[in-house]
């Protein structure tokens, strides 16, 4: 595909290179999270150390056929790179055209066959593809002849047998015959749960039976953790989930250890990052993120405080208050220079919209099933701490 690119291109093959020369020896990444991975929270993971982020999974079908879904669920800018835009789509056609037009701001495009989620599934995203290898294969083929050979072209996929890891295996050679750059695995089945013991030797087991990079995922909590996955399976790559949501300085050299809650100054950088951010950060969002990196430092009467929050500005006011920390002056008058991004480059191949396809299923814009599990989870506890458990996010 020939189109104008919105700034260079980079080579994710030589970003795993690279990562792979240093004293740790794995690329740090940061998973896509449905909500969570927009640019304002990749700004602040490349602040600490995360070398690849992922968009959230956007629903292709939204982003070929409304100019509202595309602004609304894909920001970017000069900088944010490397990054990989994740979509989740059920075949060839809806996967091509969302690539084809994300195609000039991103340096690679994913396909979600991991989101173990009942509506992904029941509409053929996620984990549903799983069931269709043949399918995959077709979709990753397709895609391949119609973007650069130096394009990344990746794959987010769990365990197909919790039993052995010889059909695993197999479906990721096909893959990488099909021309995938690189695979992310999660070391469970689509069946388990986070609480579910990690199969770390399966994991070991794909790496080993591929020539093209993996990124391992799952139970990295902490940078002893990300370091102990990486000794276990020899990834090319440690990826994090609900692990960087808690904690966005996991992978910062700076503090390694083994924390699993953000330091203040990690509150401060995010308070900086939505004051350039302005109102292109919106409150849930804002908010969410907080309570993530926060909520487990605060007594239960300003934890309670803290949920009633409507407004930004009860935010800024509330850490100031307490904790004597707020935006620095020159992020408030320095406005983050956002992409304008237009996609009349490419005219995707379906004309007529299938919007029902996802209505119902989940809105960005409300607080969803997993943040509501763990706001309670905090709200009901008689305890002054609390830790991040399995319920409140699904690792996609």
């Amino acid at each position: 595909m020939d189109v104008q690119k919105q700034r260079p291109q980079i080579d994710i093959l030589e970003v795993f290179r690279e990562e792979k020369s240093q004293k740790h020896g794995f690329l740090r990444v940061s998973a896509p999270m449905v909500r969570y991975s927009k640019l304002e929270f990749r700004r602040l993971l490349r602040k600490h150390g995360v070398k690849l982020c992922f968009t959230p999974m956007i629903i292709a079908d939204s982003f070929n056929n409304s100019e509202k879904a595309r602004q609304n669920e894909f920001t970017t800018t000069s900088e944010d790179k490397p990054l990989i835009a994740q979509f989740a789509a059920k075949d060839a056609i809806e996967f091509s055209n969302s690539s084809q037009l994300i195609y000039p701001y991103v340096d690679g495009i994913d396909l979600n066959c991991g989101c173990p989620q009942s509506w992904a599934i029941a509409k053929g995203y996620g984990c549903g593809l799983l069931k269709q290898p043949e399918l995959v294969k077709d979709i990753i083929q397709t895609i391949r002849r119609r973007v650069n050979e130096n394009f990344s072209v990746s794959l987010k996929i769990r365990l197909l047998s919790h039993e052995s890891s010889n059909s695993t295996i197999e479906f990721a050679r096909q893959l990488e015959m099909c021309g995938a750059t690189f695979l992310s695995l999660h070391g469970r089945t689509m069946w388990q749960k986070t609480s579910d013991p990690l199969n770390v030797a399966a994991i070991r087991e794909v790496k080993d039976s591929l020539r093209i990079p993996l990124i391992a995922n799952g139970n990295v909590k902490s940078w002893q953790t990300a370091c102990e996955l990486y000794e276990q399976t020899r990834a090319d790559g440690i990826m994090a989930a609900r692990g960087v949501l808690a904690n966005p300085v996991l992978f910062n050299p700076e503090y390694k250890n083994d924390s699993t809650t953000a330091p203040l100054d990690c509150i401060q950088d995010w308070l900086n990052i939505a004051a350039e951010a302005g109102d292109n950060l919106q409150f849930l969002c804002f908010h969410h993120h907080l309570t993530f990196m926060w909520g487990c430092n605060l007594k239960r009467k300003l934890r309670l405080e803290f949920n009633t929050f409507t407004k930004k500005q009860q935010i800024l006011d509330f850490f100031y208050d307490n904790y004597n920390v707020k935006a620095s002056s020159e992020f408030l008058s320095n406005p983050l220079n956002y992409t304008n991004c237009n996609y009349t480059h490419y005219m995707p191949e379906i004309a007529e919209p299938n919007l029902e396809e996802v209505d119902g299923t989940w809105n960005s814009n409300t607080n969803g099933k997993f943040f509501n599990e763990f706001k309670q989870e905090m709200d009901g506890s008689d305890d002054d701490d609390c830790d991040l458990g399995s319920s409140f996010f699904a690792e996609m």
